[in-house]
């Protein structure tokens, strides 16, 4: 039989997989991103908690609810911090990209194709395009500027920028 701990994580990982399998459902098939991931994973979470309060009264671990939903929303939230870097390394790395148009291309591309693609003004327009839908920026007569969420990711990146000493473009 298992434990409340293992019987929690179980159920857990099953709903993260079935997160997984639905963000990248809705990602295939057009959806905005960020929405998706949020809302996918905001509905899967609260699947997974209604899961957990479920097992734990029909195993009778009852007495063991509160750990439980607090080690699923733990864990649940662990798995949330390392799928979403993992995802946009691959979305939106141009390493990534790089590489991979490197491979289509039968692993050879002339640099003058590479500097088009990835330095190009359609490219910084995309990058733009893409901080806009995300709330992060706004347009107006002058340019663009940042929003209050745009203003609180750039603090937050440029502290992690300033604790790891990184600079330009690190």
């Amino acid at each position: 039989m298992l434990t409340p701990v293992l019987a929690t994580l179980a159920v857990v990982a099953l709903w993260f997989l079935v997160f997984v399998g639905i963000h990248v459902f809705g990602l295939r098939s057009g959806r905005d991103n960020a929405q998706w991931l949020v809302r996918s994973y905001a509905a899967s979470s609260a699947a997974m908690l209604a899961s957990v309060v479920t097992l734990s009264m029909w195993g009778d671990f009852g007495q063991m609810l509160l750990l439980s939903v607090l080690i699923a929303a733990l864990t649940s939230a662990c798995l949330f911090v390392l799928y979403v870097p993992a995802l946009y390394t691959i979305l939106t790395s141009l390493s990534v990209a790089t590489l991979v148009l490197l491979r289509r291309s039968g692993g050879r591309v002339p640099e003058a194709s590479l500097y088009d693609r990835f330095a190009s003004r359609r490219l910084m327009q995309q990058r733009l395009c893409v901080l806009l839908d995300a709330g992060h920026l706004v347009r107006d007569a002058r340019g663009f500027s940042l929003t209050p969420r745009g203003r609180a990711v750039a603090r937050a990146f440029a502290f992690v920028k300033r604790l790891w000493r990184l600079g330009p473009g690190g």
